[in-house]
């Protein structure tokens, strides 16, 4: 019998852990057909600047929004386990987004105009401006369903769920690479600018390519201060991340002096305007006037750490757990050309991504609908 024989679903993986009351955590590499998961024994925080892969070969990383909280290493308490991913589950339901509360609204219209006065006075050029979504009735039962609906439904996303006391519960579905180190070379990406997919054209508006092309020149800005100038740069290109397009620029390089400690690195290149803002300083304290709430994971990275070296993607379109609710993170890039009322609509659009699989796993565990305030 062929060892395959032997893998469990993504949704029987993650019940386990769950029913025997484990740590774990298991995530899916875009573009693959298996995942990986383990049971977290050991869980260590350092410094960021001091990463090196090769001392945290095996464990799975996580960085919040603030690095200066440092880097938390989940270990494995046991070997590793594949998952598959059920292809021949299909998703067919329906979903209408409910409209949110008059006062979710305006707390965004605040936040918006703190962030729209710093772009006209010319202290920022972009900053990401996130907002909460809270959603009700959001038992435990359907998380492993959620999980692997989300691993069907976005082939192309870095899905995971990662489930310890010390981090919390979360779970998501990036499209976004923060940094790749495989067989030493780097990848990196500039993403950002957003559409729906049935609008999509050839034909950007300046306010969507200023907010991508902000990112391009910050991520040339870091290589080049560290005196890296040769690198392949391929886009932008249209890249689409479930019901959205994206427009994506690809880096590639190498550097001896990053790859014996990439830390450093990743410590100058995080956030990327594509979750913070341009400057990097001045928008980190202009989104800390317009958000009223810390984010956490949200917009940090996160991913494994193997032999062959790291892989880690931007926390973007996740949400943390509760006991019987989710909380849903959804930020977009305030240039000065930024209209609040499809700001927020694009907040919405990328709602969808988390919200649709959560409905719909809910409707067929217990025909019930999602509720949002």
């Amino acid at each position: 019998m062929n060892n395959k024989d032997y893998i469990q679903s993504a949704e029987k993986t993650v019940s386990a852990f769950i029913d025997g009351k484990r740590n774990f955590v298991a995530w899916r590499i875009p573009g693959e057909e298996q995942g990986h998961a383990f049971s977290v024994g050991e869980i260590s925080r350092v410094d960021v600047k001091v990463f090196s892969p090769g001392n945290f070969e095996g464990a799975f990383m996580v960085a919040p929004f603030q690095l200066s909280e440092g880097l938390f290493a989940l270990w494995p308490e046991e070997k590793p386990t594949l998952f598959e991913v059920n292809k021949s589950v299909k998703d067919n339901t329906p979903f209408q987004m409910e409209a949110e509360s008059a006062e979710v609204r305006s707390l965004y219209g605040t936040s918006f105009s703190v962030v729209k006065q710093a772009l006209d006075k010319k202290l920022v050029d972009k900053v990401v401006l996130a907002r909460k979504l809270n959603v009700d009735d959001v038992p435990s039962a359907i998380l492993p369903g959620v999980f692997e609906l989300l691993c069907i439904t976005y082939p192309n996303a870095f899905v995971y769920f990662i489930d310890h006391p010390e981090t919390g519960r979360w779970m998501g579905a990036s499209p976004e690479l923060f940094l790749d180190n495989s067989f030493s070379c780097f990848r990196t990406v500039a993403l950002a600018a957003t559409r729906k997919t049935e609008l999509h054209s050839e034909d950007w508006n300046m306010k969507e390519l200023e907010e991508q092309g902000v990112v391009s020149v910050f991520l040339e800005e870091v290589l080049s201060g560290y005196g890296i100038s040769q690198y392949k740069k391929s886009g932008p290109d249209p890249v689409r991340a479930g019901a959205m397009i994206h427009l994506r620029t690809s880096y590639q390089f190498k550097d001896d002096k990053i790859q014996k400690q990439p830390g450093k690195f990743i410590d100058s290149l995080h956030p990327t305007p594509a979750v913070g803002g341009y400057p990097k300083e001045k928008s980190l304290d202009v989104i800390n006037k317009a958000e009223m709430f810390e984010r956490g994971f949200y917009s940090g990275f996160l991913g494994p750490v193997s032999k062959e070296g790291f892989r880690f993607f931007v926390n973007i379109r996740s949400m943390q757990l509760g006991q019987n609710n989710a909380v849903l993170y959804l930020g977009g890039g305030i240039t000065r050309g930024s209209r609040e009322e499809n700001e927020w609509e694009e907040t919405r659009l990328k709602a969808r991504t988390l919200l649709s699989v959560l409905q719909s796993v809910k409707q067929k565990f217990f025909n019930e609908s999602i509720h949002l305030r």
